[in-house]
């Protein structure tokens, strides 16, 4: 009743607000317990297919990978170490010093000149004399700002990475390796430790599990959600790093955590880096396609075979060696009779200009170049004549390398399947002539041991391990077959 004694009656969209109001509030009491469970058991289980790590021989160690050269153009301190420069001033870099110190390493094995072990025990010792000690780990911090790209969030120091971490662990299970001494066993296990601790809100991390339960060793961890840039690369020098430690201790946690870094390559690399037919992303989170590192992807995912023994791996590098092959050469092509157009382009791939040459004969020319351009094929870079500067494009029988190109090696070798037939193999000199041959024909179904994949003479082709036809390659057509994980 109001204040003129008329009754008043509530609107029914109120009482239907009001009811609403209720049934949420059961709902979230409900749920509250279910939540608080979902907390309490954090993040999902990590994942992992069941890769083990393999021993190799010391030469095929991916850690090794690149000789320092004897003097250092590099910028580098009054004590050796490798330094960086960026907002005008000098700074400590561990990845930089990391991978230094590794390509010393290397110069030491290579050489024995003191002068490469000083230089890689140096830039180690840095490292430990500015470690930050976290629940029983020894951490390496960046103490410069770093911006990476757009809407993700600045790195504010003092940061650390999972990549230092791992290039790290290497340079000091290596160290251990060479000389013996306790002090880098101990520098080993406090850094590979750190590679097995969860997020923490106030200390150091370097490991995150996705939301899918996937594992990733982070060169950028981000502490606002928390989370990463999830980049490949790092990612895997990391899983090198677990790889090392493992050699040296065949402790079942770096075996653990080994399995769990390939699983998330397996996962992520076809579905969010790859791109087809053309150069991989460096990241998940920052997207853009990167030349330079679809070449250290396709490197390290054939490592990766070498390491795990797992096929898929070795298909992955085959696939990012079709997409976008490593493009700098110096070889031979050949110029069939004819007419063949030489094109500039710009960087999407657009026509900037063209040059027609007809050849009344069968012409080799030097090229410095087999690449791809983008929506446009596998494209040869002529340095002489008339189409010098021009890039011409590859057709088998018509414009072909001479020689092997983009060769890939199989430690252990893949099975190559033959079907019933008669095969002839080849062998070659490096300007791509034919050396030898050799026929063989199968009855049945025959598996080959497949020691080697390239592109030879313009066509892709495999090369046998074993057998009457070991040393010889084979044209990759139909009646043969890569086996393939799935297999």
């Amino acid at each position: 009743m109001n204040e003129r004694g008329l009754v008043v009656t509530k609107p029914k969209i109120r009482r239907a607000w009001w009811v609403a109001l209720i049934v949420v509030g059961a709902l979230v009491a409900g749920l509250t317990p279910v939540l608080a469970r979902l907390r309490d058991d954090g993040p999902p289980a990590v994942r992992r297919d069941g890769y083990l790590p393999h021993p190799v021989p010391a030469a095929a160690v991916p850690s090794r990978e690149g000789v320092a050269p004897l003097v250092d153009k590099g910028l580098h301190d009054a004590a050796n170490v490798r330094m960086f420069r960026m907002h005008d001033q000098v700074w400590d870099h561990p990845v930089a010093q990391a991978q230094w110190g590794l390509q010393n390493l290397a110069g030491w094995r290579a050489t024995g000149k003191r002068i490469y072990l000083d230089r890689a025990i140096a830039n180690a010792q840095r490292n430990v004399d500015r470690r930050v000690e976290s629940r029983g780990a020894w951490w390496y911090p960046y103490d410069f700002e770093l911006a990476r790209c757009k809407k993700r969030p600045l790195l504010r120091p003092r940061w650390y990475s999972g990549m230092s971490q791992g290039q790290l662990l290497s340079l000091f299970v290596g160290l251990y390796e060479e000389t013996g001494d306790a002090a880098w066993r101990t520098a080993a296990d406090r850094t590979f430790l750190s590679l097995t601790l969860p997020v923490h809100d106030s200390e150091p991390w370097a490991t995150w599990t996705d939301r899918d339960g996937y594992q990733w060793l982070e060169e950028y961890p981000e502490n606002d959600e928390p989370r990463g840039e999830q980049v490949l690369n790092g990612h895997v020098f990391s899983l090198y790093g677990v790889y090392d430690y493992w050699r040296m201790t065949g402790d079942g946690r770096a075996a653990e955590v080994f399995d769990a870094a390939a699983t998330t390559v397996r996962r992520y690399l076809p579905t969010r880096f790859r791109v087809e037919n053309w150069a991989s992303r460096y990241s998940m989170n920052c997207r853009h396609f990167h030349l330079k590192y679809h070449q250290i992807h396709t490197r390290q995912t054939l490592r990766l075979y070498e390491i795990t023994h797992a096929s898929v791996f070795a298909e992955y590098a085959d696939t990012l060696r079709a997409d976008y092959p490593a493009p700098a050469l110096k070889g031979r092509v050949q110029l069939e009779r004819g007419t063949h157009v030489g094109y500039t382009f710009d960087l999407k791939g657009q026509v900037t200009g063209e040059r027609t040459v007809t050849l009344a004969r069968a012409a080799r020319v030097a090229a410095d170049q087999r690449v791809r351009v983008r929506g446009r094929g596998i494209h040869y870079r002529v340095t002489e004549g008339p189409l010098a500067g021009y890039l011409v494009p590859e057709e088998p029988g018509r414009r072909v390398l001479l020689g092997v190109a983009v060769d890939h090696r199989y430690a252990p070798a893949r099975a190559l399947t033959a079907q019933p037939g008669t095969y002839t193999g080849f062998t070659f000199d490096r300007a791509g002539a034919v050396t030898g041959t050799r026929k063989v024909t199968f009855a049945d179904v025959t598996e080959l041991a497949l020691g080697g994949s390239a592109w030879v003479n313009g066509e892709l082709s495999y090369q046998v391990a074993a057998g009457e036809l070991a040393g010889f390659w084979l044209a990759a057509r139909g009646d043969l077959a890569v086996a393939s994980a799935a297999g």
